[in-house]
């Protein structure tokens, strides 16, 4: 049904195009980039990178329960389970199973790598790399405790450029939230920063989105907090710095990846490296460009913005009403910015008040270009 309706998609794509630009260029000014429309999506995407050929590894959401997990699409619009069936789909027996994919990246070596949290069947969490020119696994990292706790949901990576090591964010309940170091040669993984303000999510808070407060609602009906910690996440070109903060909060803080790396660290001392960058919206994906930009998904806009490397201030570069949850910002071997929107996760931060935001039945794949591009699939 997926491969099906993804490929129906595309006989009302130029259409789609044509819409998309007469929105654009008549609802903002000329220094506003291009939105271009690039595929419907039947089912909602929760990550997403590029591979060396420029097509699309996408994670389907586990909200919507998909027979495949992962799937690849090409730039025409074909699409098949990623890696092969048999994992995509969870298959009983295979050696690799794919449960719940959120955070994706690819390397420069070819290598696809995976955040795969485990909560849709309550499995251990891990990250997984795939060799995607020789078709195989490259490498299985489980996580286990202390590393990870009861209620880790663990969301998002960064890759180093330069380093064997990976940067996971971990919202969990809020004010357990934390970043976790991966050491890739050896397998070794450290929670650092746990419940530190650059990590957890600022109470009373509020996303707005067309005029709507998420509100989460508790079995007995009174109102509870609805959680947002640590979840934007990313590198600068030579992996030097990592840019993270909680989705709930209006700031966004970076610090330097060798202090990361350093076991000999207090946790006192290394809390203390942390760096205030700039200010940002609620956000749920962010991506640097070469030349330190980072560009912001801004989820009570509809927006995406950029963080200007000169001056540290936000703003924003597109908005659309179709911009429903942005996410999975990355770049292409196009050297464009490409990202999706999430109907699901909208749908359910929302509730019973989902059906009553603009533009809530689709999910698209869209692109810009931006000043300067970045790492592909990052």
């Amino acid at each position: 049904m997926y491969f099906e309706a993804l490929k129906m998609m595309k006989l009302i794509r130029r259409y789609a195009l044509m819409i998309a630009a007469i929105i654009c260029c008549s609802c903002y000014g000329a220094d506003e980039p291009n939105l271009e429309a690039i595929f419907q999506l039947p089912l909602a995407p929760a990550g997403m990178t590029i591979s060396p050929k420029g097509t699309y590894i996408i994670s389907v959401s586990s909200d919507e329960k998909p027979e495949n997990r992962v799937i690849e699409v090409s730039k025409t619009g074909e699409s098949k389970p990623f890696p092969n069936i048999a994992i995509a789909q969870g298959k009983p027996g295979e050696q690799l199973v794919i449960d719940s994919i959120k955070g994706m990246q690819s390397d420069k070596q070819g290598n696809v790598w995976m955040l795969d949290n485990g909560r849709r069947s309550e499995l251990p969490p891990k990250v997984v790399a795939w060799d995607y020119d020789h078709g195989r696994i490259h490498r299985v990292f489980n996580l286990v405790p202390p590393v990870v706790l009861p209620g880790s949901l663990l969301d998002d990576l960064a890759l180093d450029p330069e380093q064997p090591y990976l940067y996971l964010t971990d919202p969990a309940k809020g004010a357990d939230a934390a970043l976790i170091v991966l050491d890739a040669n050896t397998g070794a993984a450290r929670r650092v920063l746990q419940g530190h303000p650059s990590v957890v999510p600022v109470t009373g808070l509020d996303l707005v989105i067309d005029g709507k407060k998420i509100q989460t609602l508790r079995l007995d009906g009174s109102v509870a907090d609805p959680q947002g910690g640590v979840n934007p996440i990313a590198l600068d070109r030579k992996g030097e710095w990592l840019y993270y903060g909680p989705m709930r909060s209006l700031h966004l803080y970076r610090i330097r990846t060798e202090h990361l790396r350093n076991v000999n660290l207090s946790p006192e001392k290394l809390a203390g490296l942390v760096e205030e960058y700039s200010a940002k919206p609620i956000c749920d994906g962010i991506s640097l460009d070469s030349k330190g930009n980072v560009y912001v998904s801004d989820l009570a806009s509809k927006a995406i913005g950029v963080i200007a490397a000169d001056t540290k201030n936000y703003r924003i570069i597109i908005t659309d009403s179709r911009l429903l949850w942005p996410d999975g910002l990355c770049f292409g071997v196009d050297g464009r910015l490409h990202f999706f929107t999430n109907v699901a996760k909208a749908r359910a931060m929302f509730g019973t008040k989902f059906n009553t935001l603009e533009n809530q039945e689709t999910n698209y794949l869209f692109h810009i270009e931006t000043p300067a591009s970045g790492r592909v699939g990052d």
